[in-house]
């Protein structure tokens, strides 16, 4: 076999450049797992939070109406003490925003925390990316 003159070792450099590349998407994929699992997460926790915000009806507009409407200090009081307690709440930046529709009909819950960044901090101004959740629930009384 005959060698071209001045191809030698091309093939070694093509081969560092491609591990550099794999190497940098494995990074970014480090990144993007950690947001994926992060926002996993704090959705249930936003979503269980929301849950047994809803639960906070206003029991004398039940006994009168029949209706099924949120008591917006009940379901907030609820909210909060729900996220307090629960396990997930170590992984939030602040403090849960539970609040009640203008309707009283529906009781939405905002958490939001962060995660560290392994490869992107270094094109990145900060090492952490902050992920926020929503969820919304409405009461529903069965009987």
């Amino acid at each position: 076999m005959r060698l071209v003159r001045g191809q030698g070792g091309s093939i070694t450099i093509w081969l560092l450049g491609l591990g550099i590349c794999l190497l940098v998407l494995g990074g970014l994929g480090l990144d993007l797992w950690s947001v994926v699992i992060m926002r996993s997460r704090l959705s249930g926790l936003a979503e269980a939070t929301a849950t047994a915000a809803a639960s906070g009806i206003s029991e004398e507009r039940w006994r009168r109406t029949g209706q099924a409407h949120l008591d917006p200090v009940r379901a907030e009081e609820l909210g909060r003490s729900f996220v307090s307690q629960h396990p997930s709440s170590s992984l939030l930046d602040g403090p849960a925003k539970v609040v009640v529709s203008p309707d009283r009909r529906s009781v939405s819950v905002q958490v939001w925390g962060s995660t560290r960044l392994v490869l992107l901090r270094l094109v990145s101004e900060s090492d952490r990316i902050q992920v926020a959740v929503t969820s919304t629930a409405v009461p529903h009384v069965v009987g």
